[in-house]
């Protein structure tokens, strides 16, 4: 688990490096705006301490003075980039503690750290939040910034919309057309920010990527997923289930061999001086049936020769492995997760003997079941795979794969106890249903184990 860490607080934090523009003013114009400046660093601190302490007084007197100053001094744009300047900072701050694009929008968007706060005033925050995070990301080298934090920012809907000489917060000011609700929204969006944990550093940060790090050279004849592409497509059309277990059976099988290919070719690039590392990814896990999921994800991760630690205060989980073993995680996990719901939905409510209403405690017990019974068929297609790949191998003089594979999942290991030296394992229940088990275990074994969507309704 995570600690949680308040950031101590100043006034004078306006010196991001987002500034836009040159300032051609003269020494008079200058100290002017320095000192609007620096009233406005007084006004917002004091609204973020306000939210701190739960009063959204502070915060209200802190919007209506920012506007008086804006106004009363035609330092209207001073204010605002001010706010965004302070934004800035507390930006870096979250990215140097270990915080990623997608980790702010879930936070954010969720966080019970939102004093008083109607939904639409929620929902702007997070707006601005993607709008802040795109113009940071923006500022630094393309080639400094890892792939997955643009991926990320492109997955939460958030760019730079608005001209460069304005401010994120000028241009909310244009779109939602009034000050206060702009820079109320900075305020809210300032202490939620500050108020977060530090998180375990995954990656590089912004501006820290080197090419090396940001390149995958390790790659794979790219037929194979066309192959396993068409495969699935033909699983997901015919209204024979066993027709469709064949198509993803031979899926699977492709793609457990495409990982071993990649582990192969990563330990020979590795003994040459290159090769990869292990790396990790963060999973923000929804409501409801959390446990439940969470469980499916570990199943999933454990057959792929990944590793899962759940933050269960926190409501995420890491996964930690090699980069091409992440991605077949993440992928069949969502397309597993999307079966089991459809397929739990589609059992309808139940009933206990006096009436009342046990769905919940079927449902648990339903997708309980649903992972423990993927666990066991990924766990049997992936050793199916590499006992195969492993006697091909050895029989064309090739690299032994079981070494291979041993030193892949001893260097997962030891990322894990890097990031995670006090992690704990702990067990939990299946569910104390007896019919959702036995209807999940069913559904299980009618899943799709691939890159696609359920085999049959």
């Amino acid at each position: 688990m995570v600690s949680r860490q308040r950031q101590s607080w100043s006034a004078g934090s306006t010196g991001s490096k987002g500034s836009t523009g040159s300032d051609r003013s003269g020494p008079r114009e200058r100290s002017e705006r320095g000192e609007v400046s620096a009233q406005a660093d007084e006004l917002a601190l004091a609204g973020v301490r306000g939210l701190s302490a739960g009063s959204v007084w502070d915060l209200d007197d802190a919007v209506v003075d920012l506007i008086t100053l804006a106004h009363a001094t035609g330092g209207r744009a001073v204010v605002e980039q001010t706010l965004t300047s302070r934004l800035r900072g507390v930006l870096e701050e979250r990215w140097r503690s270990g915080w990623q694009p997608m980790d702010l929008h879930h936070l954010v968007r969720r966080s019970a750290l939102h004093v008083r706060a109607e939904p639409e005033t929620v929902t702007r925050v997070v707006e601005l939040l993607g709008d802040l995070m795109a113009a940071d990301l923006a500022s630094y080298p393309r080639a400094t910034v890892e792939q997955r934090w643009h991926d990320q920012l492109e997955l939460v809907e958030a760019s730079v919309w608005w001209p460069a000489a304005d401010s994120c917060v000028t241009a909310r000011v244009g779109r939602w057309g009034s000050e206060a609700i702009a820079y109320e929204v900075a305020l809210r969006l300032e202490h939620v920010l500050r108020s977060l944990p530090a998180m375990q550093q995954l990656g590089a940060r912004p501006g820290e990527a080197t090419a090396q790090a940001s390149s995958t050279p390790i790659d794979v004849d790219d037929k194979i997923l066309a192959r396993v592409r068409q495969l699935l497509a033909k699983a997901e059309s015919t209204p024979y289930e066993a027709e469709a277990e064949t198509f993803t059976a031979g899926a699977q099988a492709l793609m457990a061999r495409h990982s071993i290919d990649h582990a192969v070719l990563a330990a020979s690039a590795s003994s040459a001086g290159g090769g990869e590392r292990p790396d990790g990814r963060r999973l923000w896990m929804e409501t409801p049936y959390v446990r439940e999921k969470v469980m499916l994800l570990g199943a999933v991760a454990d057959a792929n020769r990944s590793r899962s630690v759940w933050a269960k205060e926190d409501g995420y989980v890491t996964l930690l492995g090699f980069p091409h073993d992440l991605d077949a995680v993440e992928t069949l996990y969502t397309s597993l997760l999307v079966q089991a719901t459809r397929a739990m939905h589609a059992e309808g409510k139940r009933l206990d003997r006096r009436g009342g209403s046990r769905t919940r405690s079927f449902r648990q017990s339903f997708l309980a079941a649903f992972g423990a019974r993927i666990g066991e068929r990924l766990a049997e297609v992936t050793a199916a795979e590499t006992a195969q790949a492993a006697e091909e191998m050895s029989a064309v003089g090739g690299r032994e794969l079981v070494p291979v594979l041993q030193e892949r999942t001893e260097a997962v290991e030891s990322y894990v106890e890097e990031l995670f030296p006090r992690v704990r394992h702990v067990s939990m229940s299946l569910g104390r249903d007896r019919e959702g088990w036995d209807r999940g275990r069913r559904a299980a074994d009618q899943a799709s184990l691939q890159w696609g969507r359920a085999v049959g309704s």
